[in-house]
């Protein structure tokens, strides 16, 4: 296993990595039209909030540290657990992503192979951006990860509802129906400068292993 302290004279290729990393939190298959429904059908649909067991796939737009970059994603949630995968164009940087008992590991080309049981430390590490990707498994769902955050019920082109965590503000942006369940189409993740647009293509229940 690898320190998290990366040299000073590779930090940029890493930053390059993980930029795409990024995008590959949420990586795979994208090139599906998310299904389209009327909002009155999205409004009585049930929530995906507190499903543990599905799998989200779409496209991301990052800006980070100045640079934006644009890639597939794949997002599979197992209970507090998870597994990602992702890439840029033509699969550059293609990075793999797995939490196990609040443990990260990232796996890509550039970077290499890297663990923490503190996932903001190590992406900081990395990147200079402190991204709490354990909370992806509820901000996909498109709710916080704790119950007592404060949520804010938005209206027309605001978006949806957004609220913060961990310094980071969620807003879901718009919403569809998919596998029965109202799930987020688009989702922005904001932190000062640092942007993360995700736009969930394909969204489905999966087993419980």
């Amino acid at each position: 296993m690898r320190s998290a302290a990366l040299a000073p004279h590779i930090f940029t290729n890493l930053t390059r990595g993980w930029i795409i990393f990024c995008l590959a939190l949420l990586s795979g298959c994208a090139n599906r039209a998310p299904l389209v429904v009327a909002p009155e059908v999205i409004e009585a649909s049930p929530s995906a909030r507190g499903l543990t067991h599905w799998q989200a796939e779409g496209k991301a737009g990052v800006t980070f540290l100045n640079s934006s970059i644009t890639a597939t994603f794949s997002w599979q949630r197992q209970g507090n657990n998870f597994d990602a995968s992702a890439a840029g164009p033509l699969n550059q940087g293609y990075t793999t992503l797995s939490g196990r008992n609040g443990r990260l590991t990232i796996d890509n080309g550039w970077i290499g192979h890297h663990e923490s049981n503190q996932p903001d430390i190590l992406t900081e590490a990395i990147t200079g951006v402190p991204l709490p990707v354990d909370l992806l498994n509820a901000w996909l769902s498109g709710w916080p990860e704790n119950p007592l955050t404060t949520i804010r019920t938005l209206a027309g082109e605001q978006g949806v509802r957004q609220f913060t965590e961990q310094g980071w503000q969620v807003r879901v942006l718009s919403e569809q129906v998919q596998d029965g369940y109202r799930v987020p189409l688009r989702l922005l993740l904001t932190q000062g400068r640092n942007r993360i647009l995700l736009v969930i293509q394909r969204w489905r229940l999966t087993a419980a292993s």
